[in-house]
């Protein structure tokens, strides 16, 4: 269907841009039948979306708390400096998974700075721009704390001109990541466009977006094109910086680990901050990568040509693996946590054949 179709239309039926739930109403039961074709893929709906958001975090919340109980019992002394940040980063993948899948799952219709949330927060009536605002600011906590943990390794090698020795200078640090993930992406959602004259600008591009457009009720967040450049950018200085600031500690962390042979580190200590790094390279690796699928989509999807919901709702799922990803990294990277994870399933196989023996035992006797 072209968008020539969709103009003609509204102009036969003027009447209509009065109520905007009237004009979409209306274009859904007289043209989309007849000229869109149905997605049928499960994942392109929202109960797609929702089933799999869902079904992925229940999965992942026993690797969760397994994780967080070896971090609490199993953690080493020579780990007790990264112990809190494993924690924090532990606990805020556990949280945030929990309330995109079951409190705000994002519904957006990218490349179109549109959509909406399906959840708890819903049907509680929670504002719909709250929703969405949360739902993108809570992506970065996940990046702070990934951020954290290696200003933390950082900061523990002696003798390192760039660590942060001083407690008020890392919770201004860690305020001024989080003020910048909350502030920058504030303006868009305090400088709505009229949502009327923006959906309706939206189905003149896309004549065939996803029937939840019009079964639901959803937020343009952005139409005019510089607060489209405002939200793009707002939302790459944010993740961009991140990944420098994490970049940075990663090349102190290799400078002073790898290449300045400072004497007042033992050759001990010094294998064992190399293997903790590598480890917290191991660590965060596939959790960022996940975390930068998202972005790096959003990025790549700005021509209104790409637009296809399938992809759309299979970047919000990466989100939710995301999650448990990191959970299941911190569990077998750690040797720690690793050879308790080893034993425990040892342990269990062990009593399941001793079950056997028994069971077969007894019935040989009787």
């Amino acid at each position: 269907m072209t968008p020539s179709l969709v103009i003609l239309f509204f102009l036969r039926r003027p009447f209509i841009m009065t109520d905007n739930s009237s004009f979409l109403s209306e274009y859904f039961k007289t043209i989309y039948p007849s000229k869109c074709s149905r997605d049928e893929r499960y994942l392109a709906s929202k109960d797609g979306l929702v089933y799999w958001s869902r079904l992925i975090t229940l999965f992942s919340l026993p690797i969760q708390l397994l994780t967080t109980f070896c971090i609490l019992r199993m953690t080493p002394k020579s780990m007790s400096f990264v112990r809190t940040s494993l924690l924090n980063l532990n606990s805020w993948c556990i949280l945030i998974g929990l309330i995109t899948s079951f409190v705000i799952t994002p519904f957006s219709f990218l490349p179109y700075n549109a959509g909406f949330t399906i959840g708890l927060a819903s049907d509680l009536g929670v504002p719909l721009a709250v929703r969405l605002y949360f739902s993108f600011t809570a992506t970065f906590v996940i990046l702070i704390s990934i951020t954290i943990l290696f200003e933390n390794r950082n900061s523990m090698i002696t003798c390192n001109i760039f660590a942060i020795k001083r407690s008020g200078i890392r919770i201004f640090w860690i305020s001024l990541n989080v003020l910048m993930s909350i502030l920058l992406p504030l303006p868009v959602f305090l400088n709505l466009p009229e949502q009327s004259t923006a959906k309706l600008g939206i189905l003149k591009v896309l004549p065939c977006p996803a029937r939840e457009f019009f079964t639901d009720s959803f937020l343009v967040m952005a139409s005019d094109p510089s607060w489209v450049s405002y939200f793009t950018y707002s939302l790459m200085t944010v993740y961009f910086s991140m990944l420098l600031q994490i970049l940075f500690f990663s090349i102190c962390c290799i400078y002073y680990l790898l290449i300045s042979k400072n004497s007042q580190i033992s050759s001990q200590t010094r294998r064992l901050q190399i293997r903790a790094f590598f480890g917290l390279l191991g660590q965060t690796f596939i959790p960022i990568v996940f975390d930068a699928l998202p972005m790096t989509f959003f990025l790549n999807r700005q021509n209104p040509d790409q637009y296809d919901q399938y992809n759309n709702n299979l970047m919000s799922l990466s989100v939710v693996i995301h999650n448990g990803a990191t959970s299941l990294c911190i569990l077998l990277v750690h040797h720690a946590y690793r050879k308790f994870l080893v034993s425990f399933i040892w342990r269990s196989d062990q009593i399941k054949v001793t079950v056997v023996q028994t069971a077969s035992t007894i019935s040989s006797k009787t």
